[in-house]
């Protein structure tokens, strides 16, 4: 098979070149004599990577880890982040208590939220909110819901945008058309929220 100059140009040594739809690509190959045959028999490796005009680019296997898989909430937790300073400046007390407090009414709202992995956060649990700043959850939630100018129920669909880690490998999980849609409304990017 004829192939174009640059495919011979770029191939790295040690490899062939098989042509799949209209893509190049490289894959490691050796000879091996084998007994009673008059020529070495060709064995193909694996692949090395793809051909194109501008070079030879290496494709690298991924291992991920599929026995730790660790799922959490992203989209409604970094919806609420937006007015965390809002929030914090309504209250008063030492600054790190009051992003505390938010960040605990976030993974009240959301069980499964990011903010239960991060270090630099104190989650505290129901009862002690209530005791150590002396608030109801019912006005913090209505606060809240103020503050962000939609109702919370409205927002439950970004509850179910999550990212998945396994090992370090990060994935997002696909929207919804409906997810879309409450983005649209909200005039907010996919990207901000993940």
């Amino acid at each position: 098979m004829k192939y174009p100059d640059y495919v011979k140009q770029y191939r790295p040594k040690g490899t062939v070149v098989k042509k799949v739809n209209d893509t190049y690509y490289a894959y490691y190959a050796t000879s091996k004599r084998v007994p009673g045959k008059n020529y070495p028999v060709q064995e193909i490796k694996g692949l090395a990577g793809k051909i194109d005009r501008w070079g030879f680019h290496p494709l690298y296997r991924t291992r991920v880890d599929t026995e730790h898989v660790v799922i959490r909430e992203c989209g409604f937790t970094n919806f609420l982040l937006k007015f965390e300073e809002e929030y914090i400046s309504r209250r008063s007390g030492p600054v790190q208590e009051r992003r505390n407090l938010y960040y605990s009414m976030i993974v009240y709202l959301s069980n499964n939220s990011f903010l239960n992995d991060r270090a630099d956060v104190t989650i505290y649990p129901v009862d002690e909110m209530v005791e150590r700043f002396h608030i109801g959850i019912p006005n913090q939630i209505t606060a809240i819901s103020k503050i962000c100018e939609y109702p919370l129920e409205e927002l439950e669909p970004l509850k179910y945008i999550c990212s998945v880690r396994m090992g370090k490998r990060v994935f997002q999980s696909e929207l919804t058309k409906v997810q879309r849609e409450l983005l649209e409304r909200l005039g907010i990017e996919d990207n901000e929220i993940r």
